[in-house]
């Protein structure tokens, strides 16, 4: 009776290992190993796609039960419309590593075969910044093409600088920047400009006393609510051999 019992774990085990060879989220060997002895494979749970390929997803029943893994996979599989024909892909399933769990597994089938409509963002920022000792409103035009987990895109702004009166009168300094930006949303597929990244280069020398010469600006922005955000970033001005630090605030 031991020794039946003993060839069927072992047969588990062997079966397991054989599965792992085959799934798209493999581990690496002592995890894989790690798994295979405390959370062996022992329920499997497919689905057939209209254009006759197979997703097969390989579980342990004492962590998932397959009315739960069912709720929450059906409806991702059926928006899953880009999986090979005639092909057949598998998943592990197991809460204990990153690459196995459940939430990680959905967003990776979500980035790589369910069709996301790309689209074409246009927004105004308009903001103040702290720059050099000196407070600069700016306002812009930015255009971005969101694409599944992340979006690239280019804006042009103008970054207003009021220098100290002379004679009473008030001189307001134009500086445009052209700029290249890059946003994502780390682990989703739609992004909403949760993190930015900002490199820009002024075309116009507005500024004699702000910036001088070539100067280009590089920013880190981040989201703090739906429709309001903080930047802080480095600008390199008189020929790219003066730095300050600047910070500030965006809205849209």
């Amino acid at each position: 009776m031991k020794k039946a019992g003993l060839i069927v774990m072992l047969m588990g085990i062997v079966m397991s290992s054989v599965l792992a060879q085959e799934v798209e989220n493999t581990l690496s060997h002592s995890q894989q190993n790690w798994l295979d002895k405390d959370w062996p494979i022992t329920d499997t749970l497919q689905f057939s796609l209209p254009n006759e390929g197979k997703v097969l997803f390989y579980y342990n029943e004492e962590e998932f039960s397959t009315e739960e893994l069912k709720a929450a996979l059906e409806p991702l599989m059926k928006r899953a419309t880009r999986f090979p024909e005639f092909e057949t892909k598998a998943f592990r399933l197991a809460n204990n590593f990153a690459p196995t769990s459940l939430d990680n597994v959905k967003n990776k089938i979500d980035r790589n075969y369910v069709r996301h409509l790309e689209s074409i963002e246009l927004g105004i920022p308009v903001g103040i910044d702290f720059t050099a000792g000196y407070f600069t409103p700016e306002v812009g035009f930015r255009a971005h093409l969101n694409l599944p987990g992340y979006s690239l895109g280019a804006s042009i702004t103008n970054t207003v600088y009021f220098p100290d009166r002379e004679a009473g009168e008030l001189e307001v300094n134009s500086n445009w920047f052209l700029n290249g930006e890059f946003s994502w949303n780390k682990g989703q597929a739609i992004v909403n400009n949760e993190q930015t990244i900002q490199v820009g280069i002024l075309l116009n020398q507005g500024s004699y006393k702000l910036f001088q010469g070539t100067t280009i600006r590089a920013v880190y922005r981040h989201r703090l609510s739906k429709h309001l955000f903080i930047q802080a970033g480095l600008v390199a001005t008189d020929n790219l051999k003066t730095f300050y630090p600047t910070i500030g605030v965006r809205f849209w």
